[in-house]
């Protein structure tokens, strides 16, 4: 199942009011989905990962999103695998900025 819930605007205040909590995160250029992440790890939180997508530290293909939406687990390796594997069998093929099934 999709991330479902509020889209927000891929803004620095938004993102800055993230949860710094453990999960899973896709990245949108307008209704395209062209990211899925996981915000997994010590002192990785959603809040964290979308800050560094946001600045360009993860390179300009992610930097450019318009739009966000957040899952809030404590399993995001998990399922940011099964959000991947969702959505290569919907559209044959990996988000754009996304180069590698984990």
């Amino acid at each position: 199942m999709s991330i479902t819930g509020d889209k927000y605007p891929f803004t620095t205040k938004n993102v800055n009011l993230a949860p710094q909590e453990h999960g899973v995160y896709a990245l949108y250029d307008n209704n395209i989905t062209i990211y899925i992440g996981r915000a997994a790890g010590e002192s990785v939180t959603i809040r964290s990962r979308l800050q560094d997508h946001k600045s360009g530290r993860e390179g300009p293909c992610t930097q450019g999103a318009t739009h966000y939406r957040r899952e809030v687990t404590s399993r995001a390796v998990s399922r940011e695998k099964e959000l991947l594997e969702e959505y290569y069998n919907q559209n044959g093929r990996l988000p754009r900025c996304n180069n590698v099934m984990p």
